[in-house]
């Protein structure tokens, strides 16, 4: 069997935190005055944005809330869920912090989340609780067939198992349910997902740097949820880093497994050699960053190029103007007025996206 190439990461993960007396602290107030601010130019403008800075990050602070939570901080990196008080409930933690893909593959699991730690304590007052309630693990391969007979060549504790196609091509499977808290598998054409969706273009760079063929590149990829890690005793995020190489294993040498179908009794079927190789992806995994962040921001803006170009010349052929230089001067005078309507301006516009796209904290 050839070497199999393949790149493994946390793709995302949610983490709840609890502080020391939570409810007696001034910064909630701020939040439901800034709140009060974010609603109020929302309804002026649907394309508001309200941006607030503390202690050194950045973030939008959205005027809704979601059940239980009442202030939402959205940036490249985090969001941030906060509690207007603290429940009576003991399983509820007043915060809840969701690490993007983005900054996982840029800076790693650890100095991600020591990040985010830090603002929290500096924010709202020392840390004495915090409980991983989802990890997203995932595997990313090359020229590997996952699909043929998928319906026979997979075993294991999964109760629902579900095919998708891109037209006529099937391009994903999923294992398991979303609904519950346990173990939700997919696995599916990520070259596919990036052509399609013109996001997250800096994952061929990795994938070029690793060798794999980037026009066929698959991910798999466990969501893992509260059940299976109390399961496994797994509370904190000290706990999670130094099992991941068992929660893969558990993922992949039990909840699913890749078989060769040589027999009509699943149990005396051997183990795929490839998927084998899949099994052992976590055994020397690191927790750092894969591509910096600016080249990520640098490869995503230029994907946005087919986009615009498109746009462009839809605004050009509405205009009837075939001269390049005068489009871009119709453009700039249909922005200003643009602008003028929205009470704001291009600089204004493009600072507060700079400010949430390039976050990383400085101070």
């Amino acid at each position: 069997m050839s070497y199999i190439r393949k790149i493994t990461n946390i793709d995302t993960i949610y983490i709840l935190v609890d502080v020391e007396e939570f409810e007696k602290n001034e910064i909630i107030k701020f939040f439901q005055t800034e709140k009060e601010k974010a609603l109020l130019g929302a309804t002026s403008n649907t394309s508001y944005k309200h941006l607030i800075t503390i202690n050194g990050l950045s973030f939008q602070l959205l005027p809704n809330g979601s059940q239980g939570y009442a202030y939402i901080l959205r940036n490249n990196g985090y969001e941030v869920k906060i509690a207007q008080k603290r429940a009576k409930l003991e399983a509820f933690f007043p915060i809840q912090i969701r690490i993007s893909s983005e900054y996982l593959w840029s800076y790693g699991l650890i100095n991600s989340w020591s990040l985010i730690y830090n603002w929290i304590v500096e924010t709202f007052g020392n840390i004495i609780k915090n409980k991983v309630y989802r990890i997203d693990l995932c595997c990313h391969i090359a020229d590997i067939d996952l699909i043929t007979d998928y319906d026979k060549n997979y075993k294991g504790k999964f109760k629902n198992k579900e095919l998708f196609y891109n037209g006529n091509n099937p391009n994903a499977i999923t294992f398991g349910s979303r609904k519950n808290k346990k173990i939700y598998c997919r696995i599916y054409n990520k070259s596919l997902e990036i052509q399609q969706t013109k996001k997250k273009k800096w994952f061929q760079e990795i994938w070029q740097e690793n060798k794999m063929n980037i026009s066929n590149v698959w991910n798999i990829e466990f969501e893992i949820k509260s059940d299976i890690l109390r399961e496994f005793n797994l509370i904190e995020f000290n706990d999670i880093i130094k099992n991941l190489k068992e929660l893969w294993k558990y993922c992949t040498e039990q909840f699913l497994v890749k078989i060769d179908r040589i027999n009509s009794r699943v149990e005396r079927c051997p183990t795929n050699k490839e998927w084998q190789e899949i099994q052992k992806a976590y055994n020397n995994f690191d927790s750092v960053g894969i591509i910096q962040r600016n080249k990520q921001i640098n490869l995503d803006a230029k994907a946005l190029i087919p986009n615009i170009i498109g746009n462009i010349t839809s605004y050009s052929a509405r205009t009837g103007e075939l001269d390049i230089m005068q489009v871009f001067n119709k453009i700039y005078k249909d922005s200003e007025i643009y602008f003028k309507n929205k009470n704001t301006n291009f600089e204004t516009e493009v600072k507060n996206k700079m400010i949430l796209i390039s976050q990383k904290g400085e101070k």
